[in-house]
């Protein structure tokens, strides 16, 4: 089994993966459109990139929405999106 680091670096490694990602994907100041997307109110969503827990089944919805890979999500190794990465429509 993978040896993780400490929970706080986790966290903080994590929400700067998910930060990439919506930043990518939904612009630098995309947290509007990304929570509208997501059926959560935008602060909510604020919450989580500044380090608040995010419930199990927001990460899971946020990995089917962007197609990201949860393998790098949680590593940060290996390609970011389950697919090859195309823009989406919705994020231009």
């Amino acid at each position: 089994m993978e040896n993780f680091p400490p929970r706080r670096e986790f966290t903080k490694a994590l929400v700067h993966r998910i930060r990439a990602i919506r930043q990518e994907l939904y612009g630098e100041h995309g947290e509007p459109r990304l929570s509208e997307a997501m059926h959560l109110p935008q602060r909510t969503w604020e919450n989580y990139e500044e380090g608040v827990t995010i419930p199990g089944l927001v990460l899971l919805q946020f990995i089917e929405l962007t197609d990201a890979n949860s393998h790098w999500l949680l590593t940060g190794e290996g390609e970011k999106y389950r697919r090859p990465y195309r823009r989406r429509a919705d994020a231009s």
